[in-house]
Formats: C-alpha cells, structure tokens, sequence
C-alpha cells in the first residue's frame, strides 16, 4: 500500500482517490465481519483479539519483507516519542476490538454499530479543532444530518450505550493518531501488534489451553489464520487511508462497516431493530450519499483542472 499508484487519476488526486479507496475497501471488510466471528464463539473475545494481534504480526512481517520496510521498524524503536506514540495507538487498538469481539459474541452487534456511527462525528470533531479542517457546504450537511440520525438512536436507545461510546471514542482517537504518525501504514502497524504480542501470549497461556488452538478439531487453527482477513489487511488499507484523506473524510467512510454490520444483524443475524432506527439509519444514510456525491464532484474538479 504504500507505493500505491491509481494511473488512471491526476497527481493532485492520485493520492486523495487511492485513499478513499482504500479507507472503502476496509470498512467493507469490517462490514461482513460480523458474519465470520461468531465461527469463533467458544473462545473469549480477548483471547480472539490476542489471536488477531499475533496473526497480524506474521502477516505484516511478511509484508514488510517482501516490500523492503524493515529499516522503518528499526528506526520506531530508535525513538522514544515514535514508540510511546505507537504503544498509544496499540492501547486503543486492542481496547477497541476486544470491546467490538464482545459485542458481537454477545448478540449486541446494533449497539456496536450505533458506536461507530458515533465515532465519525468525533473523527470530524478532531479534524476541525486540532488539525484545521474545513467543511464545504454539502459536507456540513451531510454532517449535521448524520448527527442528527446519531441522536435519534441514542434517545430511542433509552440508556447511555457505554459499550458503543467506548468504541466510538477508542476508534476516533485511533484515526486521529495514525493521521498525524510520520510513519507509513505496514511498519506502522506491525510495531503496534509486536508491541501486544507478549501480553497476547501470556493471556493465551494462562487462559487457554494450547493457545485456543488445540483439542478443537482442525477448523479453529484455519479460522484463526483468516482473521488476517478482516484485521492486518483492513488496518493496512486504514493506515494509507488515514495519512493521505481528512479526517472528515475518514469519518463518512466509517458509516460504511456500521451499516452493513447493522443490515446484516436484521437481516441475518436476527437482533431486533427499533421502529426509531427506520428513521435514524436512513437518514445517516443519506448523509454518506451526499458526502460521497460532493466528493465525486470535488475530486472530478480537480480532474478537468489538472
């Protein structure tokens, strides 16, 4: 990903669509996710989230060997700033998947969802206090009409969703983290799962027996290895999504994954939808579709100017 070209587009934009492109292709991965974990509902959240840290650790070590970026791995524990930084963003990471596995095993994937139908609002929030960004008028729309559906959920909710709030807020400030880390996405996020992978071998021994892994059958070691699938490779697609997009951008693009996540949970999964989310979904809903519409127009802009 990090020498990712799209020829078709201008340099001004190159960057900008490979991003949003990218940012697309792992929500889309995280959407259907919520299909694939509940395969591993015998083993504790935690434990799948340690799995998960050290299946990415042998995916992105490959990545890097294969694409030359060992020297930027070197460098991250050279720097004490550059370390404690990435230690940041490993905290919040396994905060927030081992808050995500345990609503998803627990049969409260719509209060996940409506978590990160917050989070974007925060990631926009961000973006405009601490980085500088600015809305166009569509976009402002579009955001004030999200938060609008996001409010409607939370009233109807009829208590303070904590779980959804903890992994809205962990989420945002993940974004916003990798969005001002100078450093590119796979030797990024392969110090932050080798900076998890003790205390993820230490829970596995004391907690489960052979790792999770032995005495159940042939499929669990399989399922473990395809949670690359939906972790290491969405977070790499994440990672160069969030140092060449806004953090606006990066925040529209996160109702993607709550949306198919909530769709497959009615439709699949049967969890029971409000009568106030016939209101609040559609509505977020169409605040991604004018966002996304005035990004087109913005990007074909730049386009017919190059």
């Amino acid at each position: 990903m990090t020498n990712l070209h799209l020829p078709f587009f201008s340099k001004e934009c190159s960057g900008s669509c490979a991003g949003t492109a990218a940012g697309l292709s792992a929500h889309l991965l995280w959407g259907v996710a919520v299909l694939f974990w509940p395969l591993l509902g015998g083993l504790n959240p935690i434990s799948i989230m340690a799995h998960r840290m050290l299946w990415t650790v042998v995916f992105l070590g490959v990545v890097l060997l294969a694409t030359g970026q060992t020297r930027s791995v070197r460098a991250a524990f050279e720097s004490r700033r550059v370390l404690l930084t990435l230690f940041g963003a490993a905290s919040l990471l396994g905060l927030n998947w081992s808050v995500y596995l345990l609503a998803v095993t627990s049969g409260r994937i719509v209060e996940s969802s409506l978590g990160y139908f917050i989070t974007p609002l925060l990631n926009v929030l961000m973006g405009r206090l601490f980085l500088g960004e600015k809305l166009s008028r569509p976009q402002g729309v579009a955001i004030g009409l999200a938060f609008l559906g996001v409010a409607a959920s939370v009233i109807a909710y009829g208590h303070i969703p904590w779980l959804g709030f903890t992994l809205a807020l962990s989420f945002a400030l993940y974004g916003y983290v990798q969005k001002t880390l100078r450093m590119a996405s796979a030797p990024s996020l392969f110090v932050q799962a080798l900076l998890l992978t003790i205390p993820s071998l230490i829970w596995l021994g004391v907690m489960e027996r052979g790792l999770g892994i032995v005495g159940y059958g042939p499929l669990r070691p399989v399922l473990l290895a395809c949670t690359i699938a939906f972790t290491g490779l969405p977070l790499l697609m994440f990672g160069y999504a969030a140092r060449h997009v806004t953090l606006a951008t990066i925040g529209i693009l996160q109702y993607v994954s709550p949306s198919i996540s909530f769709l497959l949970a009615i439709t699949v999964l049967g969890e029971s939808m409000k009568p106030s989310d016939m209101i609040s979904f559609p509505v977020i809903w169409l605040a991604l579709v004018i966002y996304t519409l005035d990004a087109i127009h913005h990007l074909r802009g730049i386009k017919e100017n190059a």
